[in-house]
């Protein structure tokens, strides 16, 4: 709870300063409680998702037919070795488990749906007309989805702390509304690739450090230059959102929408 405590408040801070970023235009409010109700269903459906892998998974690798006699006669002997044999299928933590773990059951589905929110909250026509809007849209899509992610991550005290000072949805959201700003300005379809590709490169990269600690403490020297990294890019992109603001360097208009 102390976590989210913290979390809270800079989520906060950064949703107040995207909109202070549009007073001068500001976004109906209507299309702002879209953006916050899309961005935190996306942490819902991420989960349904997540969930509905690994029950894909344990089916293909136990057969069908286990899960019927598990659901036909729960209490029975078979049931309950078959149980015992599902828990174990997890085994001994593995780089390749580590991968998927980071790369398929995170950064992908989360990014893809919040690329999916986005598009989502961008199609009312005129709400969005420049560049730094979409960077705005996508950014607002991303602190909603990290408030309610941080309130239902469950872990260790330490790494929830470090979850709750490091807003990297918020950042993903930037890139992400950098690149689709940009595709709706020039029509180009790289950007709107970039747009979904580098968020999930840079998450997955900075989840598959974190989840390689559960293989080897040996990893914590990859996982703490990520850590830098990550933490490097975050202000980075916060200096750059401030010159852009300031600067006007996102005022292009939108005109394929």
């Amino acid at each position: 709870m102390i976590a989210q405590l913290i979390s809270f408040p800079i989520s906060v801070i950064l949703f107040i300063w995207m909109l202070r970023i549009k007073k001068d235009d500001p976004f109906p409010k209507g299309s702002v409680v879209k953006m916050l109700i899309t961005g935190a269903l996306c942490t819902f459906a991420a989960t349904i998702v997540t969930v509905l892998f690994g029950l894909l998974v344990i089916l293909l690798r136990i057969g069908p037919a286990s899960i019927t006699e598990i659901l036909s006669n729960p209490q029975g002997e078979e049931a309950a070795d078959m149980i015992t044999r599902i828990q174990s299928l997890s085994g001994t933590p593995t780089l390749f488990h580590a991968f998927v773990s980071a790369f398929l059951t995170a950064a992908l589905v989360e990014e893809v749906l919040k690329y999916l929110a986005v598009r989502l909250c961008l199609r009312k026509p005129g709400m969005v007309k420049t560049r730094m809007d979409a960077v705005v849209c996508a950014a607002i899509v991303g602190v909603a989805f990290q408030v309610i992610e941080d309130f239902t991550y469950a872990g260790d005290i330490g790494t929830a702390l470090l979850r709750a000072v490091t807003p990297f949805h918020f950042v993903f959201g930037v890139i992400m509304g950098y690149y689709f700003g940009k595709y709706l300005t020039t029509g180009r379809k790289s950007d709107r690739v970039k747009a979904l590709l580098i968020p999930i490169l840079i998450h997955g990269l900075y989840d598959f450090s974190i989840q390689c600690l559960k293989v080897n403490d040996y990893y914590i020297v990859f996982t703490l230059i990520m850590l830098v990294l990550m933490l490097a890019l975050t202000v980075y992109m916060i200096v750059k959102i401030r010159k852009w603001s300031r600067e006007g360097t996102l005022a292009e208009s939108i005109v394929n929408l």
